[in-house]
């Protein structure tokens, strides 16, 4: 029910965007010939030229503004950097679409036109937020604008709910109380209780509660069935917020198989078309890359065959998605068998093992660059955690549990923790965290973003700042 009042919203915003859109480029239009405020030097060029490319105008903005990520809920409530967002995607889908226009057309259209309609779309979509918002907020403050909820119970979920609903005015909710088992009132509570669970029936009737919130830990489940048979008669909408905190979580969501509810607690984002988009993009950046980079490829290898016995290429068993065993390459950076005269280790600054060339290709991390092999053959992607020995892993499982959830993901020649700064013999925890952090929040635009980050700054040790 919740997400279907986003996805409302979502398209509304798109309809009314779209029809903004339109408008502003039939105003510059008339701003730019009509008006006579600009002066025009080689004739007013046909209306209907301008008119025929709407259909591409209104589908390359609305597509770059979703990609920018202008639609989503929680940015678009939010006016703090909105116009930063606004401003960001407007100018990326004016660039898009001119050089559409340039590449596959003969039309040539006044560059003063393009500015007058950047313009008015710019200023029209902030606008036309500030008036939706405005309007949402009136509508929500009448007798039957707002739904009351009812929390039942206070597991690890509860927090996270109460701020999803104050940040998200626009579905119309507001918390009304909580009841809590005598055991769960020791600590601070933050909304006013209004009885235990004994009084579930009572105080949805006493208090014309819309929706109610079954939010019980795990120890408390057992109630929710005598609960659920109490108010089976009243006509109020209810939601079950499950607790599965303990069991780590990761891209929870609900599922449907064959009419069959299934509630996913532990699941990859990169499955079905995301995880065929996240392929397409890894081939043609790799791809790219290995071109672009042939020449060092090619002086790097002299290089290492130069100054040291032994092969150019270093080959190391890795782990990635699901567990399964990889093949990773790097450039030798270490004497040729230096790790047959004891166990595999983990990398150390100036490790004395290194060759002087392997020093600097460290430094730079230019011994990771035959690692495009791996992604071109689908061992890695691009972006993602980095890929461990199995020695190392069942290793780091024992002291974080929750490292392996990085295997939910392909392994990646760069990730968010390389662009932060953990990089080598840096704080496994502090890894780790950002690991999981890009595997919740994982989207194409956060890989492209952590790539052009890696370009921008390079890998960056914090170990060694």
């Amino acid at each position: 029910m919740l997400r279907e009042s986003f996805r409302l919203i979502q398209r509304f915003h798109r309809l009314v965007d779209a029809a903004w859109i339109a408008l502003a480029w039939i105003i510059a239009y008339w701003l730019r010939f009509m008006s006579g405020w600009i002066p025009v030097y080689f004739g007013v060029p046909p209306l209907d030229v301008y008119v025929s490319h709407l259909p591409l105008v209104l589908l390359v903005w609305v597509a770059v503004l979703s990609y920018g990520g202008v639609y989503r809920t929680d940015r678009w409530w939010k006016v703090a950097g909105e116009w930063k967002t606004l401003a960001r995607s407007s100018a990326m889908a004016m660039v898009l679409l001119v050089s559409i226009i340039y590449l596959s057309t003969k039309v040539e259209f006044s560059r003063v036109f393009y500015a007058c309609f950047l313009g008015l779309a710019f200023l029209g979509l902030l606008s036309i937020r500030r008036i939706l918002r405005s309007l949402f907020q009136r509508a929500r403050k009448g007798p039957s604008g707002s739904r009351r909820v009812l929390l039942v119970g206070d597991n690890a979920f509860v927090e996270p709910f109460c701020e999803n609903i104050e940040e998200h005015p626009e579905t119309g909710l507001a918390i009304r109380g909580q009841l809590l088992a005598e055991e769960e009132r020791k600590g601070a509570v933050k909304r006013e209780v209004l009885g235990d669970y004994s009084a579930l029936r009572k105080t949805l009737q006493a208090e014309w509660i819309h929706m109610v919130v079954f939010a019980l830990q795990l120890e408390h489940g057992w109630r929710l069935k005598e609960m659920l048979k109490a108010i089976d008669d009243l006509a109020v909408d209810i939601l079950v917020i499950p607790d599965v905190f303990p069991i780590m979580p990761l891209h929870p969501g609900i599922e449907e198989f064959e009419g069959i509810p299934l509630v996913r607690v532990r699941g990859s984002p990169q499955q079905g078309s995301a995880r065929l988009e996240k392929r397409i993009v890894d081939l043609f950046f790799s791809g790219i890359a290995v071109v672009l980079l042939a020449p060092v490829f090619l002086i790097i290898s002299l290089l290492i065959k130069l100054t040291s016995p032994g092969p150019v290429l270093y080959r190391q068993v890795r782990l990635g998605m699901d567990g399964r065993e990889f093949s990773l390459v790097k450039f030798r950076t270490m004497r040729n068998d230096a790790e047959k005269e004891n166990e595999p280790v983990w990398s150390v600054p100036q490790d004395p093992r290194r060759t002087r060339l392997g020093a600097l290709l460290r430094k730079y991390s230019l011994d990771e660059l035959p690692q495009l092999w791996n992604v071109l053959r689908g061992d890695m992607s691009l972006v993602g955690p980095r890929p461990e020995r199995p020695e190392f892993i069942r290793e780091f499982q024992r002291e974080i549990p929750a490292y392996i959830l990085r295997q939910k993901v392909k392994s990646g020649l760069t990730g968010l923790a390389q662009v932060k700064g953990w990089r080598g013999p840096t704080s496994l925890e502090k890894r780790v965290e950002c690991d999981i952090q890009y595997i919740e929040g994982w989207s194409l635009g956060l890989d492209l973003k952590i790539l052009w980050l890696t370009l921008w700054k390079g890998f960056v040790n914090k170990a060694e700042q």
